[in-house]
């Protein structure tokens, strides 16, 4: 009986952060799937650096919007969507879809 007392407080203490983690990546992408928002494309910025744990560089390339109604918006991207974004490009972000849409 104590076997199985240790054995499920393990277990709950190596899944929760798990749990915790899925849970807020799943909030975190119905919250972006919820905004809805018309704007331009204010800064583009691209980011290298070094991992720590590698000898590889990571790019972080992120994109600055701002909205009708002058809100500041940051979205990290692929160097794909990166590249295909010019500064005061038009952009719409529809509620119920995930990305935004370049409006021309």
């Amino acid at each position: 009986m104590l076997k199985a007392i240790i054995t499920l407080f393990i277990l709950a203490i190596f899944f929760s952060p798990i749990f915790l983690f899925i849970k807020m990546a799943k909030k975190r992408g119905l919250k972006q799937k919820e905004s809805s928002w018309k704007g331009k494309l204010v800064d583009k910025k691209h980011l290298e650096y070094e991992d720590d744990d590698s000898s590889y560089t990571k790019d972080l390339y992120t994109l600055y919007f701002e909205t009708t109604e002058k809100e500041q918006i940051k979205i990290n991207v692929s160097q794909k969507v990166y590249d295909n974004w010019k500064v005061n490009d038009k952009a719409e972000k529809i509620e119920g879809k995930l990305l935004l849409e370049k409006i021309v």
